[in-house]
């Protein structure tokens, strides 16, 4: 490949033969590029992803990491790793004021939750998001890929078939070095101030905050601890937040208000010290060192309706801008990449149908607009106190803020061939159930007390632990070999690799092949699992549905069909998968 990037992109082109074989390239690597390049190095598809910053991302903004997101992690195999560096949030300490050094009241951002079966991670993580990232990026570098710092994209062109980019990289003498690259795919996960987006001509659609003046900030300070999130004022008026990071001195500042006069602030020590004792009133608090720094004014911005346009895409800040309230913005980002990549990967083999690429803006842009909505929503009440929204919410009610009720009902590469029609609320607005009921569009839900008839572990498992990223999962809910010939049937009619198919077997059903009168599952299926507990049954209405049902879990978590035979697995891949 290396040879190939020293030549012309026509010359390229005649090398391969075939644009498939050229990489796909990502433009900027924070959460949303990192998900999205380990997610199709997995699937076993080449990526190019690069940043025009000279070094990595310093700063622990977007540190929430949301229970959805926890899943997409688990998915990818991150997630041991994302658990054993992050905390649970930390509790607000709110200051009366002035003064600034009574406690006012403390108080949990969330209340802790206990798991549910189908929903082991009901408790939001924090990380400070360069460590998060730096934990995607020792991921991926076990795929070989490496994030190529100091690499900016200047521009690109869609040729219909392949796309040629002008990506200009800067060496450590400042000295820039220019380079026509050709990829199969481009990706901006470039930020709000992209190259893509700006380039394909997408313009922001949404407003301002008016009025309303933020600091984002790193800073090193002495004279403060850190069991707390430090909490000053309010946002009707002047508030400043302390929260301590991971490196002990190294707290993160969130500051802002309509009163807020933040024109003469500077990233300096001195002036963030002077600052933070104006609002505050405190003296004793130093600021040593300022790591980062952004003074801005908040917005709600998304592009209209479409994240794509010919063979280029965008995912997270390229796409839509949330506020700080309910950490949703990175969290979005995540989605974006988790639902873009098995697409690509499907489109990079040449197997993807122009209705499922179509389908990432049909889904995705209906889920911004709404998120965009929860997070003016949450932005007005915190106005009033900050940190004490989830406090208000109901069981219910936290479940959009955790992005476990979101769904794609609507989408028109969904199939449920047990309703004729679209429930009401078909919505990203509406509940994750309806009656109880989960329906194909939904998240896929998980259940406990599995066992694998496949393997030689006899331990239980978790329907978790077969939804990977690089294939659909069918899980077939039958003890019918009638019933299971016939799926099984219409799945090896999709092209290898696409899914696996997985028996799933109530926990009555006999699993003893060592009769003749007894049926060896494990030789009908890539994979047979015994429903002990009943669990899996249960959370996915088999009973419900009159038994033997297939149920087909998208690589993204979400489910894609939920039929009754094998022309209703047809049905769903001839949307999915090219003719």
């Amino acid at each position: 490949m290396q040879t190939l990037l020293r030549k012309r992109p026509t010359e390229i082109l005649k090398d391969i033969n075939m644009t498939q074989t050229a990489p796909i390239l990502i433009a900027g690597a924070g959460p949303a590029g990192l998900v999205l390049a380990l997610a199709l190095r997995q699937n076993g598809v080449p990526v190019r992803i690069i940043d025009k910053e000279p070094k990595h991302h310093l700063g622990a903004r977007a540190a929430g990491i949301m229970p959805r997101t926890l899943e997409f992690y688990d998915f990818l195999g991150v997630l041991p790793d994302i658990m054993k560096a992050s905390t649970q949030p930390p509790m607000f300490c709110a200051y009366k004021l002035p003064g600034g050094t009574e406690i006012e009241e403390t108080y949990p951002m969330f209340l802790s939750n206990e798991p549910a079966l189908d929903r082991p991670y009901l408790n939001p993580r924090i990380l400070s998001q360069d460590i998060n990232q730096a934990v995607l990026r020792s991921h991926l570098a076990k795929y070989d890929t490496l994030v190529e710092l100091g690499t900016a994209l200047r521009d690109f062109e869609d040729k219909g078939d392949h796309v040629v980019a002008s990506v200009v990289k800067k060496g450590p003498d400042g000295a820039e070095r220019s380079e026509s690259y050709v990829a199969s795919y481009l990706v901006g996960a470039d930020g709000a101030r992209g190259v893509v987006r700006n380039r394909l001509g997408m313009a922001f659609d949404g407003e301002a905050y008016e009025g309303l003046n933020m600091v984002f900030s790193d800073v090193r300070i002495a004279g403060l601890g850190g069991e707390y999130w430090h909490k000053w004022g309010e946002m009707s008026d002047r508030m400043v937040t302390l929260r301590q990071t991971e490196e002990g001195d190294r707290f993160w500042v969130l500051g802002g208000g309509r009163q807020m006069d933040t024109a003469n602030l500077r990233g300096e020590p001195e002036s963030m010290t002077q600052w933070i004792a104006d609002v505050t009133g405190r003296r004793d608090i130093k600021v040593t060192e300022v790591l980062t720094f952004a003074s801005y004014k908040l917005s709600r911005l998304a592009v209209d309706s479409e994240f794509s346009k010919g063979r280029v895409y965008l995912a997270g800040d390229a796409a839509h801008i949330h506020s700080p309230a309910g950490g949703q913005g990175m969290n979005n980002g995540i989605s974006d990449a988790f639902s873009l990549a098995w697409r690509l990967s499907l489109a990079y083999k040449s197997l993807a149908s122009t209705e499922l690429m179509s389908s990432y803006s049909a889904e995705r842009a209906p889920i911004i607009k709404t998120m965009l909505q929860r997070t003016t929503a949450l932005l007005e009440n915190s106005s009033i106190s900050w940190g004490k929204f989830a406090l208000k919410m109901g069981p219910k009610d936290k479940l959009p803020l955790f992005q476990l009720d979101l769904h794609y009902r609507w989408s028109p590469v969904i199939v449920d061939g047990m309703r004729e029609k679209a429930p009401p609320n078909a919505g990203p607005n509406g509940n994750m159930n309806q009656g109880g009921i989960v329906l194909a569009g939904d998240r896929a839900p998980d259940a406990p007390g599995l066992v694998d008839l496949t393997g030689n572990d006899s331990s239980m498992k978790t329907l978790f632990r077969y939804f990977k990223p690089t294939h659909h999962t069918a899980l077939l809910f039958t003890s019918s070999t009638g019933s299971l010939d016939a799926f099984v049937s219409a799945l090896k009619q999709v092209p290898g690799g696409v899914v696996r198919s997985t028996v799933v077997l109530p926990g009555t059903a006999s699993v003893r092949p060592d009769t003749q009168a007894e049926v060896d599952w494990r030789s009908r299926a890539d994979c047979a699992l015994k429903d002990c507990e009943g669990h899996a049954y249960d959370v996915y209405c088999v009973g419900a549905r009159g038994g033997d049902v297939a149920v087909i879990v998208r690589p993204d978590g979400y489910i894609g069909a939920i039929v009754k035979d094998g022309e209703g697995v047809a049905k769903y891949f001839r949307k999915i998968v090219a003719a």
